[in-house]
């Protein structure tokens, strides 16, 4: 029997069928997790444009992430980054995050890198890519950026309580030779 081929890379063109299956998977992942929901649209618009990452095994989503530019080009957000709950503990995860910095770098190198989670592993995760822990209000000052907030299922019970998010952000300086 041959084994079930697992790749992952910058999306194509040709990828934005996967806007659905993204939007899905992010959906799943949303229940029981704290991950904003997002439209097949904005998914199909970030795969169109090569600002996702898609991991394919056999042609069949595995794995997605995508990255989102604020500030003018200052601000970088890694976002979206879900896996298939029968892919996780493989390090498909990082595999992903790993493409979406290089990706992110390679065209703003100059941008600080953000990410918002209340994920243990994914803290764990960008802790260690280099990531710190940081206020919110370190990571960007775009209403547009926050909004995104609204599709989380705690959105209600953080602003209840007077917070902006419910997550912890974390902040990737660029790297000291592109300053």
């Amino acid at each position: 029997m041959r084994a079930a081929r697992l790749t992952v890379r910058i999306a194509r063109p040709g990828d934005a069928r996967l806007a659905t299956a993204a939007a899905a998977l992010i959906r799943g992942a949303s229940e029981g997790h704290d991950v904003a929901v997002r439209s097949p649209a904005l998914l199909r618009t970030k795969l169109e444009t090569g600002r996702a990452v898609v991991a394919l095994r056999d042609g069949r989503l595995a794995g997605f992430g995508y990255f989102a530019v604020w500030e003018d080009g200052e601000v970088v957000s890694h976002s979206g980054l879900v896996v298939r709950p029968e892919e996780r503990g493989r390090g498909l995860g990082r595999r992903i995050k790993l493409r979406l910095l290089r990706a992110s770098r390679r065209l703003f190198p100059r941008a600080r890198t953000i990410s918002l989670t209340s994920s243990p592993a994914v803290l764990a995760m960008n802790r260690s890519l280099g990531f710190r822990r940081v206020p919110l209000s370190r990571l960007t000052r775009d209403p547009r950026f926050w909004e995104g907030c609204r599709g989380c299922r705690r959105f209600a019970e953080a602003r209840a309580a007077g917070r902006r998010c419910c997550c912890s952000g974390m902040l990737l300086a660029p790297d000291p030779g592109t300053r």
